[in-house]
């Protein structure tokens, strides 16, 4: 299973980069703050202080301007994301594609889980729901970030 989301944001791809992988920029748009900046190998860790959370993610790959490759998640259900950015003249399609959700699939598809299946469809269909909207939000903050200046808009979303 799949979540794929695509923005077009009026700036330079290598903007839209650095706002990802740069831990000065991502509080701006995203998660409050990253511990440090983003490159192939590492583990990060970025922090919702409003939620009082951390979420542990690995730089899998980077290709500069271009692609970020990292997975999270928990182990049993690991999710890769790939973030795209092609630049078309003065603006840049962001692409993000999530994979994984196996647990979800399997609860989906095993007929001897159909008991189970009944019980949680709703929840499993309201986190890809909620997945999909996340990254919504998410590419809707950094376009209001990169193209008005607007840094306050991540912090509104309430649970």
């Amino acid at each position: 299973m799949e979540i794929n989301t695509r923005m077009e944001i009026s700036a330079p791809a290598s903007e839209i980069f650095d706002a990802f992988v740069n831990p000065e920029k991502i509080g701006n748009f995203w998660f409050s703050n990253s511990s440090e900046r983003w490159e192939k190998g590492k583990t990060i860790i970025l922090s919702y202080e409003e939620f009082e959370a951390n979420v542990p993610i690995q730089i899998m790959d980077i290709r500069e301007n271009r692609r970020i490759l990292l997975t999270w998640g928990p182990i049993s259900d690991e999710r890769a994301v790939t973030m795209s950015f092609t630049q078309v003249d003065e603006k840049t399609i962001v692409e993000v594609k999530e994979v994984g959700f196996q647990e979800y699939e399997r609860l989906l598809t095993d007929p001897v889980l159909a008991e189970v299946r009944t019980y949680e469809y709703e929840e499993i269909i309201n986190n890809l729901m909620g997945g999909k909207g996340g990254w919504t939000f998410v590419l809707a903050c950094l376009k209001a970030y990169l193209e008005n200046g607007v840094t306050s808009l991540r912090t509104g979303l309430l649970r």
